[in-house]
């Protein structure tokens, strides 16, 4: 049986309900909602997350979609499917949770006796992910950019891989994306609760997946792909029969290691290059300017060669944030000379 909070779903069957978690000095209620597919034959557990950043919902219209469709008695394992993990952030439209201004995607393990998203976090971690063989986090551009890779952790020998990583290679690749990204360890921060969750052996991948102030316009095009990810990392796993669905024989994985930040001025972005644009070092990325007068406020110069893969900024673009992200090529994977198929016995 699958069993998440007081939810149960037995073998071949599906159910929903919501998670309890935490509740606000007021009373306000975070619980999370949650669909449970229990496979009619044993198998693997695969995790479905969507909006833990609560303006990113590609990925929850995608998990829907998804949910709709599956069917148990063709499943081989289980599915942990959350369309919104962050409701507060969600209703709101915005990335972390304004009940107490925290970003509950960077609080995992969670904490028991802290503020309402420390005990959110600590809850969600312990009923779901705990269970996962994997973990699919659905993230997005939200309003401001535009994105399209799969975003996993820096491994920690290339040439000496562990069990994790070595399985990971292979997801990153069957999820079906022409690109992949990793960041060099520190870009962003310690990256604690990624290292929590590989601690419990819950194997992560990271979509970031459309966004943008014209997200709708390629909104259709990119929950039909991270939709066909879900069901092509499921045949990988072992879980469903069928061949895999790609963007095309090849993904290119880059390092994107390279940040370019917003200077101490604030003003209206405007962006000089766009979505996989190669740059040199020197290159104008963009500018701020006056949104009244069209005075230039400052430019914005990439420190090293890249090509882009994240860009864009809300307008006008206001305090301390990344504005874009560059990458060097590490290597191209072909689809036609690898095994994607990952065990989990």
């Amino acid at each position: 049986m699958l069993q998440v909070g007081n939810l149960g779903a037995q073998a071949g069957e599906k159910t929903f309900g919501y998670l309890e978690t935490a509740a606000s000095r007021s009373g306000i209620r975070l619980d999370i909602p949650v669909h449970l597919i229990a496979g009619a034959e044993p198998g693997p557990t695969l995790m479905l997350q969507g909006a833990i950043h609560g303006a990113e919902i590609i990925g929850s219209i995608a998990i829907l979609d998804f949910v709709a469709k599956a069917d148990p008695a063709a499943i081989r394992g289980n599915v942990i499917a959350v369309p919104v993990v962050n409701r507060a952030g969600f209703e709101l439209g915005t990335r972390g949770s304004n009940v107490d201004d925290k970003d509950i995607s960077r609080l995992f393990p969670g904490n028991k006796n802290g503020s309402v998203s420390d005990q959110t976090a600590h809850i969600y971690f312990q009923e779901t992910i705990t269970q996962a063989d994997v973990l699919i986090d659905f993230h997005a551009g939200a309003r401001t950019a535009y994105e399209r890779y799969v975003l996993f952790t820096a491994e920690e020998d290339p040439d000496n891989l562990s069990l994790m990583e070595q399985r990971r290679r292979k997801l990153v690749v069957a999820f079906g994306l022409d690109q992949a990204a990793f960041f060099p360890p520190g870009t962003f921060g310690s990256g604690a609760s990624k290292i929590a969750i590989e601690e419990v052996n819950t194997l992560q991948i990271t979509l970031e997946f459309g966004g943008g102030t014209g997200w709708f316009r390629n909104g259709e095009d990119n929950v039909r792909d991270a939709e066909r990810g879900i069901w092509n990392i499921m045949k990988a796993m072992g879980m469903i029969d069928g061949e895999l669905e790609a963007d095309g024989p090849l993904c290119t994985v880059y390092e994107a290691g390279v940040v370019i930040w917003k200077p101490a001025v604030d003003g209206l972005f405007i962006r000089d290059s766009k979505f996989r644009d190669e740059l040199k070092a020197g290159d104008v990325y963009g500018r701020l300017v006056d949104p009244y007068t069209g005075e230039l406020l400052a430019e914005m110069p990439t420190p090293k060669d890249g090509i882009v893969i994240p860009s864009g900024q809300e307008w006008p673009t206001v305090g301390a944030t990344s504005i874009g992200i560059l990458g060097s090529i590490d290597r191209v994977e072909d689809r036609r000379a690898m095994d994607l198929s990952v065990s989990f016995d």
